[in-house]
């Protein structure tokens, strides 16, 4: 059986919010961090996503890769464990962001993920310009991925991964939303990433993940 294991990268495998380290310093930080959460809790996130963009526009190339790097040290330990774990189940892993490649990238080498989505930049003379939206919502992920795998399991903890957790086979619900989020979805809930890796190593998950 061909297994995919779709996983949100902020807040989910890192405590790294791109647009929050973006946004401080910034002449509008309060917008922006304001439409990130509103994004991130219930609200449009596509259309969140292109007022940051708007506000985003000029912003040096140079910048974007230093707040990329930061990425690295905000890799939960737990993180390094799941990847690990369902790699050793069979699993086909991918991380689906609604961030950028510059930091998406830095993440998946980091922590050996097979694939990654995430969105793209648009640079003019070193500057953002626009950007190459990937997708809309996370749940086109997931269609296009479906012909090519017979079960597949997700893992996300903001609204804006509400699609790809109703979508997939099975989805998790992690963090300080999953309460909400898991409700909405009709998925199981975790508080943390931590509990559901413990919970995964000690084979509680097991027949949901069809595990021979």
């Amino acid at each position: 059986m061909s297994k995919l294991a779709l996983m949100d990268l902020e807040g989910t495998l890192t405590d790294f919010e791109f647009w929050e380290e973006l946004a401080k310093g910034h002449e509008r930080e309060a917008e922006l961090k304001e439409l990130l959460e509103r994004g991130l809790s219930g609200g449009s996130w596509y259309d969140t996503f292109l007022q940051r963009i708007k506000l985003a526009l000029g912003t040096p190339k140079e910048r974007v890769e230093e707040v990329a790097k930061r990425a690295l040290s905000r890799i939960r330990p737990e993180a390094v464990t799941l990847v690990a774990e369902l790699k050793r189940r069979g699993f086909v892993t991918m991380i689906v962001s609604g961030g950028f490649e510059e930091f998406v990238e830095l993440v998946a080498d980091a922590l050996g993920v097979d694939s990654y989505v995430a969105q793209k930049f648009i640079y003019h003379e070193g500057r953002i310009v626009g950007v190459l939206p990937v997708f809309k919502e996370k749940g086109e992920v997931i269609d296009k991925v479906r012909p090519w795998f017979d079960f597949i399991f997700a893992i996300g903890d903001g609204f804006n991964d509400l699609n790809m957790l109703k979508k997939a086979d099975v989805g998790v619900a992690v963090g300080r939303r999953a309460a909400d989020l898991a409700g909405a979805a009709g998925v199981r809930a975790y508080p943390s990433l931590e509990l559901l890796v413990k919970d995964l190593l000690a084979g509680r998950l097991d027949e949901a993940l069809r595990r021979p």
